[in-house]
C-alpha cells in the first residue's frame, strides 16, 4: 500500500513539473527615459506632497518620442533626509505598451545620492500581473528639470492568457 501512495504522489509530482505554470510569464525588459519638468509636471498639495504627471519617453534627448506619462504622488516623508516616496502609474499611450500601465513604487533622491530601484507591483493591458524592478539614475538635472534614465525587468502575463479571451474591460 505505501508504494502504491508513493507512486500515486510522485506521478503528481511529475505532471505538476511538466504541465508548466498556469500563467505563462512573459519578460519585458526595457530602457525608458522619464523627464520631470518642475514647473509643468508637477504640482504641490502640501508643503512635502507633490502629484506628478512626468513624460515618459523612449530616449533621453530632446527629440524622443513621447511614449506616456507617469502619474502619481511623491511624498518628502523624511524632511531631514533627501528621498522622496514616489506612487505612481506608468500610463503608456503610444508604442507597444499603448493601453497598458505598469504601477510603480519606491524612493528617489537627487543626483549626488547615486543609483536607485522601484519596485513593478502591478499592471494592466498587456502588462497584467506585473512585478519586477526599476533600476534608475538620474542622468540630468538642472534648476528646471530631470531626467531619469530607467532600466526596466518585469515578468508580467498579458490579459489575452489570463481572460481566456475575455474582454476585460467595458466595450471591449
Amino acid at each position: 500500500m505505501a508504494s502504491y501512495c508513493a507512486v500515486v504522489v510522485l506521478s503528481m509530482i511529475a505532471f505538476c513539473i511538466s504541465a508548466g505554470h498556469a500563467l505563462d510569464c512573459k519578460k519585458l525588459q526595457t530602457t525608458l527615459y522619464i523627464k520631470q519638468t518642475y514647473s509643468q509636471d508637477q504640482r504641490a498639495v502640501a508643503d512635502d506632497t507633490v502629484i506628478i504627471n512626468w513624460v515618459i519617453k523612449d530616449g533621453p534627448g530632446a527629440d524622443a518620442n513621447s511614449t506616456g506619462h507617469a502619474e502619481g504622488l511623491t511624498i518628502h516623508a523624511n524632511p531631514s533626509k533627501n528621498p522622496w516616496v514616489t506612487i505612481m502609474d506608468m500610463v503608456f499611450e503610444k508604442g507597444s505598451l499603448a493601453g497598458s500601465t505598469l504601477k510603480v513604487m519606491g524612493l528617489h533622491a537627487g543626483i549626488n545620492d547615486g543609483p536607485g530601484q522601484w519596485s513593478v507591483i502591478g499592471g494592466t493591458g498587456e502588462l497584467t500581473m506585473a512585478r519586477g524592478i526599476m533600476n534608475y539614475k538620474i542622468t540630468q538635472q538642472d534648476n528646471a528639470s530631470r531626467t531619469f534614465e530607467i532600466k526596466t525587468a518585469v515578468y508580467y502575463t498579458n490579459s489575452e492568457d489570463m481572460m481566456g479571451g475575455i474582454a476585460t474591460a467595458p466595450g471591449q
